[in-house]
């Protein structure tokens, strides 16, 4: 079982970052180059399931199909030894925008338009390769800081993409 201290493909287990309705997420660092990446792991209850685990693979597929600089990149898939299901993203330090929303009370009009832009521009490419997010909401919505910009936007959690192409395409 993927815990701290364990390792997934290259990458040493830190700590957990999180966990859903259908995964738990760890920070993750390879041991040698010190990389820092985000590993999200199947639930073990669900991983028996078929449908669950092709949802798994759907939301990496779908992720990785629209490569876009704010939808969060998907650098490998796979199965440990021991049957776990994981997928490999980039790391993001930073806040959701429900997050921010709590601490600040509400966005600046600005930063609010600014954001938006970049959420628009990342669905509308998504949009363009087949896939609908369907679960875009502010806990999906990170905010990093990133090319001296403080409010750059990273589109999460593809599980319930709808893909409208057909998966030999993605």
């Amino acid at each position: 079982m993927i815990s701290v201290g364990s390792t997934v493909g290259n990458y040493r287990v830190v700590r957990k970052l999180g966990a859903g309705a259908m995964a738990t997420v760890f920070l993750a660092e390879h041991p040698r180059i010190s990389k820092k990446v985000a590993v999200k792991v199947i639930h073990h209850d669900l991983a028996s399931s078929p449908e669950m685990v092709s949802r798994f693979l759907a939301e990496a597929r779908a992720a990785s199909q629209i490569n876009h600089e704010h939808v969060v990149d998907i650098l490998d898939f796979g199965q440990t030894p021991t049957g776990e299901n994981f997928m490999i993203m980039e790391y993001l330090e930073g806040q959701t925008i429900s997050s921010r929303i709590r601490a600040a009370g509400r966005l600046d009009v600005m930063a609010a338009l600014h954001i938006a832009m970049q959420i628009v521009d990342a669905l509308q490419t998504a949009h363009a390769k087949g896939v609908i997010h369907r679960d875009l909401k502010p806990d999906n919505i990170y905010i990093v800081k990133r090319q001296g910009n403080p409010d750059y936007v990273k589109i999460l959690d593809f599980g319930l993409a709808k893909l409208l192409i057909g998966s030999e395409g993605i």
